[in-house]
């Protein structure tokens, strides 16, 4: 296309959004209005359109990379997902979720998780896995899953493990730890390993393995009691280092709080650790205030 007199921009292209992007020959400018419908093109809100598509097309658009078979809910910015099954629902922003089932809910936010099985889960955290999950009677979801949780230390200093996020990129939300849902009786069962890398007071390969069962009663508030159960060393060379499971009480996307199991680490200054989780959950909610 060529410039039309009096202007010195002219269109190049039209982005997926229906935003026409102007040119001066070398660079990429922004038309105002006078160019924009100069060139035939309609002025909305300070930009230049070609056509403006259709809140149900721009979401097909935001989640070509999302397969659903079924009758199912796909929010938007959702990618590399695969939905099988009906009634699912992915709440948005998730990315690399697989669900397989009926009624089962990814929440906003929620990536690389799965749910394998069964009816009427919530994927929670981020690399959470259910594994089944069933609904005995309305109101009431069993549920058993596994998350992996991780993190780093280099000192004496209490660190909280992570559910697949690195720590720089942690901002204290709740899809950080492992959120667990209101009326809520939680089975834990983690298995906890410390493996030192180095550091000028630490040994690379030394190491620590442990299992911790504990119960989380969770009320309706979202505040947890949590009950201890059973502590066994299974192996270690050197020290075992610090840890303790615990919860925290935020806010979730609907604004309520809700409570959410973290688990927090320590050792020596100066040595160098990676900290793996593997935590199983046996979660029994209902839609029962307590």
């Amino acid at each position: 296309m060529n410039f039309k007199k009096g202007f010195k921009i002219k269109p190049t292209r039209v982005d997926e959004s229906g935003v026409v992007v102007f040119t001066d020959g070398t660079n990429e400018v922004i038309a105002n209005e006078r160019a924009c419908k100069a060139y035939g093109y309609k002025f909305k809100n300070g930009t230049c359109f070609a056509y403006q598509p259709t809140p149900a097309l721009q979401r097909v658009y935001d989640n070509t990379t999302v397969e659903s078979n079924g009758n199912n809910t796909i929010g938007s910015n959702t990618h590399n997902s695969h939905v099988q099954g009906r009634d699912n629902t992915l709440n948005g922003n998730n990315q690399q979720v697989l669900i397989n089932g009926e009624s089962h809910t990814a929440n906003i936010d929620v990536s690389d998780s799965s749910t394998i099985a069964g009816r009427g889960s919530t994927l929670r955290a981020n690399g959470q896995a259910i594994l089944t999950s069933h609904v005995p009677n309305k109101g009431n979801v069993g549920e058993c899953s596994v998350v992996i949780l991780n993190c780093n230390t280099t000192d004496n200093s209490t660190t909280s493990m992570l559910a697949q996020i690195e720590q720089s990129k942690a901002t204290g939300v709740l899809t950080d730890f492992i959120p667990v849902p209101n009326n809520s009786i939680v089975g834990i069962e983690l298995y906890l390993t410390r493996l030192e890398l180095g550091g000028s007071s630490g040994t690379a390969g030394n190491f620590s393995y442990r299992r911790q069962q504990s119960c989380i009663r969770v009320d309706q508030n979202g505040s947890g009691t949590i009950t201890n159960f059973n502590t066994k060393n299974i192996a270690k060379l050197g020290v075992n280092g610090t840890y303790a499971i615990t919860g925290v009480t935020l806010p979730n996307e609907d604004g309520d709080n809700q409570f959410a199991i973290s688990v927090n680490v320590s050792d020596r200054n100066n040595v160098n650790n990676s900290w793996s989780g593997i935590m199983y959950l046996h979660i029994l909610s209902t839609d029962v205030n307590f």
